[in-house]
């Protein structure tokens, strides 16, 4: 892949790192991640790299220390952010109220009951709203293992959790299959 289209993302938090990657890899572009400001260096030496996601808090070594360093030695373009600090305990989506920090999920008034792993997957996708994920990705951060080709896991949750928050479950509205892709949730 050209320079240009390459992208290196140092970030230590999983899920902002995970929304970072999808948003890039949509828009074409080749990404790689590093959690620790300690492996950056030896990153770009190995790489040939045309901007840098840089979290200002990273472990090792602070995000202003990685940038030092990398200008320094490497003339390419940093893009510096902090993570956010608010709490998303409340979601809203339509009809649909996820309240995050006390594992409730409300279809108008009335309460709908999640098992875990259906409550992490909704909630996952609820607070990367409109970003598509494939099986491989969902499989690896719902369940936490590598993932094993078992998309029927994936498809089986996304089904009953469409068939408690759509109102038709043939037709989904919220939470939408994108052919060849994954699953996307609409706000």
């Amino acid at each position: 892949m050209p320079k240009e289209k390459k992208i290196l993302i140092v970030e230590d938090d999983e899920d902002i790192s995970m929304v970072e990657e999808a948003y890039l890899e949509a828009a074409g572009f080749e990404t790689k991640i590093v959690t620790d400001g300690m492996k950056v260096a030896e990153t770009l030496e190995n790489g040939d790299f045309a901007l840098i996601l840089l979290e200002l808090m990273l472990p090792g070594k602070s995000g202003y220390e990685v940038c030092r360093e990398i200008r320094d030695k490497w003339d390419i373009p940093i893009l510096m952010v902090t993570a956010r600090t608010e709490s998303m305990d409340k979601i809203r989506i339509q009809d649909l109220r996820i309240l995050v920090d006390s594992w409730k999920v409300y279809k108008g008034d009335q309460e709908i009951r999640f098992p875990n792993r259906e409550f992490e997957l909704l909630k996952f996708l609820a607070l990367h709203p409109n970003i598509v994920f494939s099986n491989e990705q969902l499989f690896e951060k719902i369940w936490g293992y590598d993932y094993a080709d078992d998309s029927a896991t994936v498809m089986m949750h996304i089904n009953r959790i469409r068939k408690k928050i759509e109102d038709d479950s043939k037709n989904p509205k919220i939470l939408e299959t994108v052919w060849g892709a994954g699953y996307r949730l609409n706000k």
